[in-house]
This record gives C-alpha cells, sequence and structure tokens, in this order.
C-alpha cells in the first residue's frame, strides 16, 4: 500500500511537470494538477503553495512558509486569486515559524493556474506573478476528514435538490510544535493556526451567478527560549557559538475577509464580474528576549584527550530584542471587470 501510495504521488507529480512545460500562449499561464497538492508531502502543511515552489523561477527559504520569490521579487510582488477574488494575507510576520496556515484550502481546490510573469493585464499590477485558483462547484453532497501529529481538518461540500445552490466549507487546525523542537534554538514553543472558510454560489439564471467567500483565521505564535549551541567551520577552525536566552515572545495574527461576486455570462466573448468586499486583520507582536552568547574555539588536534571540546573563549557579549507592534488595518474594496 505505502509503495502504491509512493508510485501514484510520483506519477501525479510527473504529471505536473509535464502540464507545467505546456503553457497556454496568452499569459504564460501553467495548469498545475490539483491532486498534487494533496499528496506531495510538505512540512507547512500549505499543499498549493508547496506545490508552487517546484516550479521554475520560483524559489522559497523558509519550508514553514507559504511565502515564495519569483524571479527574484518579494513576497508581496505575487498576486492570489481565488474564484476571481483578490487575497491578503497579514501584514507583520516575519517568518514560516510564525505564519501557520495560508489562506487556499486544498481540500476546495479544483484547478490551479500560475504565472510567473507576462500575465494578463485583467490580474492586475503586481510585478511577480499571479497565482488564479478555482474553487469547486459540487454537484452532491460529500466531505474528508484528516488527522496527524501535525493537525487536523474537514471539509464538507454539496448542492441543494434543485441544484441552484451549492457551498463548500472547510476548517483547519495546525501546530508546528513538533517541528520547531527540533531547531537549534531549545525552549517551549506554543504555535496554534486556526482556519475556517466558506463558499456559496447561488444561480440566479443560466448566465448569472452570485458567490459569497468568507474566511476567519487565527494564529496564535508563544516561544519561551532557553538557549542554542550552533557549531560551525572546517578542520583548521572549529568554532562553537552558544547562546543563553530569558524572556518570550507572544504573537497574535487574527484576519477575517469576506466578499461578494456576481458573474454574468453577456454572451460567448464576453463576460462581467462585480466584486466588493472587506478585509480585516489585527495583529500583534510583543517579545522581551535578554540574550547573552559566547564564541568558543574547539581542540582540533585529533591526538588530544579534549578533542572536540572547548581550546578557549574568543569573546562574550549580549543583546536584547524587544517590540511592541500592534496593527489593525480595515481594507473596503469594490471592482468590475469584462473579460
Amino acid at each position: 500500500l505505502t509503495v502504491n501510495k509512493a508510485l501514484k504521488a510520483n506519477s501525479i507529480l510527473m504529471n505536473t511537470v509535464d502540464i507545467k512545460a505546456k503553457r497556454e500562449r496568452e499569459g504564460m499561464i501553467e495548469r498545475i494538477d490539483a491532486r498534487a497538492t494533496t499528496i506531495i508531502p510538505n512540512a507547512s502543511g500549505n499543499g498549493v503553495e508547496a506545490t508552487i515552489k517546484t516550479l521554475p523561477f520560483v524559489s522559497s527559504n523558509n519550508e514553514l512558509s507559504s511565502t515564495y520569490s519569483v524571479r527574484g521579487g518579494n513576497y508581496d510582488e505575487n498576486l492570489v486569486y481565488v474564484n476571481g477574488i483578490e487575497i491578503y494575507r497579514p501584514f507583520l510576520v516575519r517568518s514560516g515559524q510564525q505564519e501557520g496556515l495560508s489562506f487556499i484550502n486544498s481540500d476546495l481546490v479544483s484547478s490551479i493556474a500560475f504565472s510567473a510573469g507576462g500575465f494578463s493585464a485583467s490580474y492586475g499590477d503586481k510585478l511577480s506573478s499571479v497565482l488564479d485558483i478555482k474553487y469547486k462547484k459540487p454537484d452532491k453532497f460529500s466531505g474528508s476528514v484528516y488527522a496527524s501529529l501535525l493537525g487536523a481538518g474537514f471539509h464538507l461540500e454539496g448542492v441543494t435538490k434543485k441544484k441552484k445552490t451549492n457551498y463548500l466549507l472547510g476548517f483547519r487546525q495546525k501546530s508546528n510544535q513538533f517541528v520547531l523542537k527540533n531547531l537549534d534554538t531549545k525552549g517551549e514553543y506554543k504555535p496554534s493556526f486556526t482556519d475556517v472558510q466558506g463558499l456559496v454560489n447561488f444561480s440566479l439564471s443560466r448566465k448569472t451567478e452570485l458567490s459569497v467567500l468568507g474566511n476567519y483565521s487565527r494564529n496564535r505564535y508563544e516561544v519561551i527560549p532557553t538557549d542554542r549551541e550552533t557549531e560551525f567551520g572546517n578542520i583548521n577552525e572549529a568554532l562553537k557559538f552558544t547562546v543563553f536566552f530569558e524572556g518570550k515572545e507572544v504573537d497574535r495574527y487574527a484576519a477575517t475577509q469576506g466578499a461578494i461576486s456576481l458573474r454574468h455570462q453577456v454572451d460567448s466573448n464576453l463576460q462581467i464580474r462585480f466584486t466588493t468586499g472587506a478585509f480585516y486583520t489585527k495583529e500583534q507582536e510583543y517579545f522581551d528576549i535578554i540574550g547573552a552568547y559566547s564564541l568558543d574555539e574547539l581542540e582540533k588536534d585529533f591526538g588530544s584527550g579534549d578533542f572536540g571540546e572547548v581550546a578557549f573563549n574568543r569573546g562574550v557579549g549580549a543583546f536584547l530584542n524587544h517590540a511592541r507592534n500592534d496593527l489593525e488595518a480595515l481594507v473596503y474594496y469594490g471592482e468590475h471587470r469584462g473579460l
């Protein structure tokens, strides 16, 4: 069974590689198999972004983060759309340790399109890339549930009897506690990330559809560091860096986004869409961490009984990291598009 799963994952990944090599002429859009996002293993739990990071021109320096850089650009130069609605993300998050879950729920995704440049002007004015996600339009009731050491979640989807309304609901809970315990910086880590979102589509007529998308996410990150030891150098110069900490860091990020989109198909060549929504975020970063560090040179003589132990000290020092960052933002937006 394990071999079959591995072969299936490898087959989907190879299909994704083949698909991404076939680019559409307009906008250089790459289509990605949505199944790969739920099969390819990753530490962050953000399947869509983990798959995006395997594409050409895309890089990331943190496997716990959903952010990525395209052609050397910054992470905030990448557009993300879900069913034609632009997605916002928290502003103060510093790294993958505090970030938690991305907006995109892999269980709800039906199609993924990605462009690393040269995309149509209809997507907006970002410099680096655009990620266009389409959520499912279910035609029957179904659901899924999962659980692991890193978190749990479920999703439900269904349609009314007259097939005029369909809906999606997803819930996720994640904690990186077991992963963070293996970092060089030892301490007590208490991360907790929760996300719930839903999408309802109302068919008003054969050519007109109304969609309502809502999302709430809550990220809590607490850490009380104790010490860190790092050995580096080479056989000619072996060094050891030791740090002792006192204090703690407490970060809280809560974000809510809702949008209403009305789509009308005028004819085979024209579709118009009206979208309005709001994004609200309240973020806090509080930390006071005092550190005392020591840089030592290790004994490198293989014949010595103290080989690998501290030979002498090169220097000591101390530092203080302090922050009281509060951010509250409310964004209203509205747009009209003709495609």
